[in-house]
């Protein structure tokens, strides 16, 4: 009898996002994905063509449920708010989400036409048309690479300032990104 093959592309990817939390990225290999999972490597490949299109998939899976978390808790907001608010849910989501922080600061590994990249640009356009209602303009690639590097820098520092202070230093980074444009765009 022929045993029911219970592998899918969810379950590689979930425990491709596990090993990268537990283990680290460059423990994240093909055979040691397929060990955790217990099958032998050569299964991997009905999946995925490679380590590289893996950790690509990992990371735009993780990208889709920041797209949908910034889509629900950018509605009704406007001005500095929203681009408070987009900031905000960024950064969070990276705090929370060891694997995307990870993946995103490996970025330049991946091809232009990756997932990882794909879903990045849906992130970029969705701040974009946010700001098409608001007379604050920034660039996005500063934006998004702040934030980034916020988180990177937060982590080192924990522990070193209150929740508060972190939260104040945060925000007035954000608006000084926007606050050069905001002035421009008087005068």
């Amino acid at each position: 009898m022929t045993q029911k093959r219970t592998l899918d592309l969810d379950k590689v990817l979930a425990k491709a996002t596990e090993l990268i939390e537990t283990r680290g990225l460059s423990e994240t290999t093909m055979p040691n994905l397929a060990k955790a999972l217990g099958v032998r490597s050569q299964s991997l490949y009905h999946y995925v063509k490679n380590r590289s299109q893996l950790l690509s998939l990992v990371a735009a899976s993780r990208i889709r449920l920041l797209y949908e978390d910034l889509l629900k808790q950018l509605v009704g907001l406007s001005g500095h708010e929203a681009l408070f608010k987009f900031a905000d849910v960024v950064r969070d989501r990276l705090r929370e989400d060891q694997a995307l922080s990870v993946l995103l600061y490996h970025m330049n590994e991946f091809s232009d036409d990756s997932d990882l990249v794909q879903e990045v640009m849906k992130i970029l356009k969705l701040g974009d048309r946010l700001q098409l209602s608001t007379e604050y303009v920034v660039s996005q690639h500063a934006l998004v690479g702040s934030v980034l590097g916020y988180v990177f820098l937060d982590r080192l520092m924990e522990n070193q300032e209150s929740p508060e202070e972190a939260e104040s230093n945060y925000h007035e980074m954000i608006w000084r990104l926007v606050a050069p444009s905001a002035q421009q765009s008087n005068t």
